[in-house]
């Protein structure tokens, strides 16, 4: 398979739009990106509800969303969360599961992504559920390239801090029962990795058993702490030698549709660029697209949004850049103030859908 670049749209909390959906697919394309998996944790349809039938009005969305790929030449894909069948799997379930798949079917999408992240584990039987899920839904559509993403997603211990100790032998199990063509998908050595490196991806690709799908969680910012800052800084601490490592790159982005677009440019820069990348060019590229209002206010602000982040911004000095911002009619400086003024605080309920 080749190497792809592309965007999982995989976050928590305030989510994007149709509109803005459907806006993706030639802006991926003009970034050079080459896939888009739909799977905002936000979707019950797909996660804590993925029993239930689409509503007619999603299933129209998804449809869309296909043509705009398609005629875009993105390839799309879904992630179904199959939430309960990581701890059980009855008669009962692989009914639900085979109808909900065959509506999937319907939606003709080119890849599926079978996501057990961030769900209960640590039981004995772990391995061999999800194993007989995945193995179900290739029956089905045998022709769907499928991914998984299994239950720990990282060398992060934080993961069996939260989710369960990872059962003796679940990583050799899951090579052992999933085809060679079945990517998995990891995060690195944390569920935020700063950088990865060369030795990083081949400790993945031993504990796999096949080359990594990178779900890189930059500039992803739908956590506690996290939602808290903008993540505007260009992408580094990624070489290009990813593309031998990996079988993709996925990138998940912020909240902010339009913010993530000053972003996801400079990794696809890194990628097709001729000669050695740099961040500040790639970057200085990006703001170029921008009103010079908007950029010289941006290239002053960065930093502070960054690195100081909301809690760090002074009442008064809100009040300025929300001056500042909201004169200036464009998106990007819409969403940076609807997120000085707590637009996208965040919610822990978003967890429990």
């Amino acid at each position: 398979m080749a190497f792809s670049l592309g965007v999982i749209e995989g976050f928590y909390g305030r989510q994007w739009t149709w509109a803005q959906r459907f806006a993706l697919p030639s802006l991926l394309r003009q970034w050079s990106y080459g896939s888009y998996v739909y799977a905002p944790k936000a979707d019950v349809s797909l996660r804590s509800d993925w029993r239930s039938e689409f509503s007619a009005s999603h299933r129209d969305n998804l449809l869309a969303l296909g043509t705009e790929c398609r005629r875009a030449g993105v390839s799309w894909g879904l992630g179904l969360s199959p939430v309960g069948l990581q701890a059980d799997y009855t008669a009962a379930d692989k009914q639900a599961l085979e109808r909900k798949i065959a509506a999937i079917g319907e939606l003709r999408p080119d890849v599926l992504w079978v996501l057990f992240d961030d769900l209960p584990a640590g039981n004995p039987h772990l391995a061999r559920n999800q194993l007989a899920v995945v193995a179900d839904i290739r029956r089905q559509l045998p022709n769907l390239q499928l991914a998984v993403c299994p239950s720990y997603y990282s060398f992060d211990p934080i993961l069996e801090a939260l989710f369960g100790a990872c059962p003796d032998n679940y990583f050799a199990d899951l090579n052992a029962g999933l085809d060679a063509d079945i990517d998995v998908l990891w995060t690195g050595n944390r569920v935020i990795s700063d950088a990865y490196t060369e030795s990083d991806m081949a400790r993945a690709t031993k504990l796999l058993g096949r080359k990594p799908l990178l779900w890189d969680n930059y500039p992803v910012n739908d956590g506690r702490k996290t939602s808290r800052f903008l993540h505007l800084a260009p992408f580094d601490g990624r070489p290009r030698q990813l593309a031998a490592w990996c079988t993709g790159h996925m990138i998940n982005p912020m909240n902010q549709f339009h913010l993530s677009g000053l972003v996801l440019p400079t990794l696809a820069e890194l990628y097709t660029g001729k000669g050695d990348y740099k961040s500040e060019q790639a970057l200085e590229s990006v703001l170029n697209t921008l009103p010079s209002v908007l950029k010289v206010l941006l290239q002053r602000d960065m930093v502070q949004f960054q690195l100081k982040g909301l809690d760090g911004i002074a009442d008064e000095e809100k009040q300025h850049y929300l001056k500042e911002y909201g004169a200036i009619s464009h998106p990007v400086s819409d969403e940076i103030c609807d997120w000085l003024n707590e637009g996208y605080r965040f919610d822990p309920a978003c967890l429990t859908d």
